[in-house]
């Protein structure tokens, strides 16, 4: 235990300076607030090793601010895992040993300094590690993930058995409200899932006031003729690039801004190596004899950058992790620059209520719609004293929602929550019950408890088990013997889809100790694009939990309750009618995923079944679905769909393409029987009819 009363000491095993990003920075702030605030804070990091593209610049100015002490004898520590070496780590199959020596490091932290809880941000590899830590001292663990970790990484089956693993074992599984039920599927016990603090900003640093860059001397690139200079407006970009993160597209607006003869400069804080590997693109936009390039600074300079700039852009659109909520868009706001803001970053902001375009920022609903968006950046350029008062507008709507030091107090408490857990007794049968259905079908409950109270009454009251699902597919089943009489008006049909829709949803939603792998084989296409030539030889095999049933209307958003409670007095006039596909999958990761389909779909799917190749694939379905005799453009176009089809739900990790291997059979081994594959229409007795 601490010996200063009130004070804790935390190993918080994560990313950390000198990698740059979300991750490293919210671990920075995290571990700063609450070393502010008194705490001992031990940092275990294996970030000395990250790669020059990632790869903060750091100076001997910045050592206070990686450990520091505070007056109230709080403290960063900063301990990193010993060097990588060849000759002494090597071992066959070469890997760099991550895992083993931040979990080695961890578990000494622990004990040499008597840390009570691990604060474990990131799956890989310092959840694991941290979960390593924590089970060979007997302390609790605190596990945050981020957004990549979790629909990224977690999705490949082969990483998603340890990190569900190390979730269940946690004391407190940080997350966001909306997930908690992801979290439920996987096993994690209700009391254990806590919201997460709001992403921390040290309110002395991103400010409008302080100093500014000096872009010319920090610059390690430019073009031919690019210095800069404070005469020129100057747009800036900052943080990882890439066609999602909007890149292409703001060089390709700003190429055309150029080309109306309007002055600016446009300086890029991505680091030298993607500089470089942005030439090409700025020297086609001709705008690189205009662009300085900055190497990534530590998170307590970015505000100096932020500030040297007349606006900030942060473009980001189709990202591929749909959870992801960077806080760029907070920090530019916090330092009075005037934003430029895609409309899909702006829908996941805290204050998305407060922004107005035009007055505190601009928003740019699709970054890919180049013409617009050198609108937007032309009249960010011909006048700067709006520009100016739109940057300052943007401070004052951020600073009347900024938690200010309440975020650090929020770690706190949750850190408190495992370290002093509170002694509280079990929910009885009736309670634990509701609790469960509130948690996973909370929609039906509230419509059942306005026609049916007396049927849930009486189900709650039973003995009926409380573990999910089990107890939201026992109440599906009681409420279709007794809702359609309820509700009348020939309605009973469209309420038995919706709740068998909803039943659906469930079964895709939790785990069971008695699943089956995800797949049955292993992937072999790897990052190549899905085409004949790559994957003819490979063998279609759809997940063993893939599901199609068939509705009579469309029921999806019946029982599809809001976050904030709210829920509609007649929830089936949401339905559409006509008949509906409906592919229901429970993903490693247990991201929802129901996918409308035809017919069509559902057929190839039938037929991936390890059975065939690509190629035969495609030529059975041809020639099912062409004309006879064939008609030889017609035969090609039906070619391509079925690959197109086949390309599609892949990349949906709807099924995998796997290969027969000489020695091994399978390609990496079978994961389970291909025998033993699932038939893919699901239909309970009383559905028959509707299915078949």
């Amino acid at each position: 235990m601490s010996s200063v009363p009130g004070r804790m000491r935390v190993c918080l095993v994560g990313k950390y300076p000198p990698i740059e990003g979300g991750v490293s920075t919210t671990t920075y702030w995290i571990a700063r607030g609450l070393a502010a605030r008194g705490h001992e804070v031990h940092v275990v990091t294996n970030a000395d090793e990250v790669e020059p593209r990632y790869r903060i610049r750091l100076e001997a100015a910045d050592a206070q601010m990686l450990q520091a002490r505070f007056e109230g004898g709080g403290s960063v520590r900063v301990h990193h895992v010993e060097p990588f070496d060849e000759r002494t780590m090597s071992h066959i199959p070469v890997s760099n040993p991550y895992v083993s020596r931040t979990a080695s490091l961890a578990t000494d932290v622990l004990r040499r300094y008597g840390c009570e809880v691990v604060l474990a941000y990131y799956f890989e590899p310092y959840g694991v590690a941290g979960w390593f830590a924590a089970t060979a001292t007997g302390s609790p663990l605190v596990l945050h993930h981020a957004g990549s970790d979790l629909d990224r990484l977690a999705r490949r089956p082969d990483l998603a058995v340890a990190y569900k693993q190390i979730l269940r074992d946690a004391a407190a599984v940080v997350t966001r409200k909306a997930l908690g039920g992801r979290f439920l599927g996987m096993g994690v016990a209700p009391e254990r899932i806590v919201d997460s603090p709001a992403q921390p900003l040290d309110p002395e640093l991103f400010t409008a006031e302080g100093p500014r860059l000096d872009l010319d001397a920090a610059a390690v690139w430019r073009g031919a003729d690019a210095a800069a200079s404070h005469d020129v407006p100057t747009i800036g970009v900052y943080g990882k690039i890439g066609v999602t993160k909007g890149t292409l597209d703001l060089i390709n607006a700003l190429g055309l801004v150029a080309d109306r003869a309007l002055p600016f400069q446009f300086a890029m804080m991505v680091g030298a190596e993607f500089g470089e590997l942005l030439q090409p693109r700025l020297d086609a936009a001709g705008i690189a004899s205009r662009t300085l390039v900055l190497p990534y600074l530590p998170h307590w300079r970015v505000p100096e950058f932020i500030r040297a700039c007349d606006a900030v852009c942060f473009l980001e659109r189709d990202f591929p992790v749909s959870i992801h909520g960077p806080m760029v868009a907070r920090e530019v706001l916090a330092c009075g620059t005037c934003l430029v803001l895609s409309g899909e970053i702006a829908d996941k902001q805290l204050n998305r209520g407060d922004m107005v375009s035009g007055v505190n920022l601009h928003l740019v609903d699709d970054p890919r719609d180049v013409v617009s968006l050198a609108d937007t950046l032309a009249t960010v350029l011909t006048d700067r004293a709006a520009t100016r008062r739109m940057g300052a507008a943007g401070a004052a709507s951020l600073a009347a929602r900024d938690e200010r030091g309440e975020v650090a107090a929020g770690w706190e408490a949750v850190l408190r929550r495992v370290t002093q857990p509170v002694s509280l007794d079990p929910p009885d049968g009736a309670s634990a019950r509701r609790s469960a259905l509130e948690h996973s079908v909370p929609a039906l409950l509230v419509y059942a408890e306005r026609h049916a109270p007396d049927v849930v009454a009486t189900f709650l009251a039973s003995e009926r088990t409380a573990a999910l699902p089990d107890v939201a597919l026992e109440l599906c089943d009681a409420l279709r013997d007794v809702l359609p009489s309820r509700v009348g008006s020939g309605r009973g049909a469209l309420l038995d889809d919706a709740v068998c829709h909803l039943r659906a949803r469930v079964r895709a939603s939790y785990d069971s100790p008695d699943d089956l792998p995800p797949f049955a084989v292993v992937d072999a296409l790897g990052g190549a694009t899905l085409t004949r030539r790559t994957a003819g030889h490979l063998y279609p095999v759809r997940g063993n939990h893939v599901r199609v049933e068939v509705f009579a209307h469309d029921v999806g958003s019946v029982f599809l309750s809001a976050f904030d409670g709210a829920y509609p007095d007649d929830p089936l006039q949401r339905a559409v009618d006509g008949p509906t596909y409906v592919l229901f999958q429970k993903t490693p990761n247990l991201e929802p995923r129901e996918l409308a389909v035809n017919a069509l779909t559902v057929d190839l799917l039938q037929h991936c079944d390890g059975q065939r190749t690509l190629n035969e694939l495609v030529e059975e379905l041809t020639d099912a679905l062409a004309p006879n005799p064939p008609d030889p453009t017609d035969r090609t176009a039906l070619e391509d769909l079925v690959v197109s089809a086949v390309a599609e739900l892949h990349r949906l990790d709807v099924l995998v393409l796997g290969r027969r291997d000489p020695v091994w059979g399978w390609h990496r081994g079978q994961r389970s029987d291909l025998s033993a594959l699932p038939h893919l229409r699901h239909a309970e007795p009383e559905r028959v009819g509707l299915v078949d």
